[in-house]
């Protein structure tokens, strides 16, 4: 297929908490092999956005065609069984800390096929070598550092050969070095197999190093989507504030309100 054959199709989604509307109408569209990063601020809604995307959420009403199915309209069995040909790399790596490392990269092909033990055991192998982990397979998660634990969410998201596989804040509580290697690898998986990624982060540095396109969110509405340049020529004023680093007014910060928590005349 062709690079521009959309392989997500996000139609007028609404998710609501109650009385609450945290997605309001978001439509968007990734394209297949692409990387596209869901970038907003706290309490933007791209965290519950990227749930919904993988079916951790039902959302009040709207459209998410993922791969040609309607994901909102599957039944339990089909939308499990779409859930084979994509990948979740969580924040926090949600690796199971009873299970060596190659056990849990192995964990959803001993889920989800029948393949014969030595067969899961050389696939294992390839993603952990692919991802930098060769010999670690023995380790538990316990024994390895923040950085390693994301490259084994990784191996493990994408040893069933995905189709497209979605991250929550990859880089997140990792050093700049750390996550510089966390976001090539990102695209290392791109490159070599044409993998489409969805990734939300709010660390610009990462959207500078791997975004192909941005969806921006801000109070639970896209506000802008294109690469980072056509983002940043946009004359919305939050968009302006957020990829420019310009803090809101805040109360307490104009000088004669500091004059008089000092006593200074």
């Amino acid at each position: 297929m062709e690079r521009d054959d959309p392989i997500l199709e996000v139609e007028d989604l609404v998710v609501r908490y109650g009385h609450r509307t945290v997605l309001d109408g978001v439509s968007f569209t990734v394209r297949r092999g692409e990387v596209l990063v869901i970038l907003g601020g706290s309490g933007s809604g791209k965290t519950t956005l990227l749930r919904t995307l993988v079916g951790l959420i039902r959302p009040h009403s709207g459209r998410i065609v993922l791969m040609g199915e309607d994901v909102t309209t599957l039944s339990g069995a089909r939308r499990r069984e779409l859930r084979t040909r994509m990948g979740m790399c969580f924040q926090g790596s949600a690796l199971l800390g009873s299970l060596t490392v190659a056990d849990n990269v192995a964990l959803p092909l001993r889920e989800h096929t029948d393949l014969e033990e030595s067969t899961i055991g050389i696939m294992t192998g390839i993603k952990l070598n692919l991802v930098g982990l060769a010999g670690f397979g023995d380790y538990l998660p316990s024994q390895l550092s923040g950085g390693m634990k994301k490259r084994a969410g990784i191996a493990r998201a994408t040893v069933m050969d995905p189709e497209i596989i979605f991250y929550d804040e990859p880089s997140a509580g990792l050093d700049p070095i750390v996550a510089a290697g966390i976001d090539r690898l990102i695209r290392k998986m791109q490159q070599a197999f044409g993998l489409t990624s969805v990734v939300v982060t709010h660390e610009m540095e990462s959207v500078r190093l791997i975004a192909d396109r941005v969806c921006m969110l801000h109070g639970g509405r896209v506000v802008g989507v294109g690469t980072l340049d056509e983002l940043e020529r946009l004359e919305h004023p939050w968009v302006r504030r957020f990829l420019s680093r310009q803090p809101d007014d805040e109360p307490g910060t104009d000088p004669d309100f500091l004059r008089s928590l000092t006593g200074a005349g």
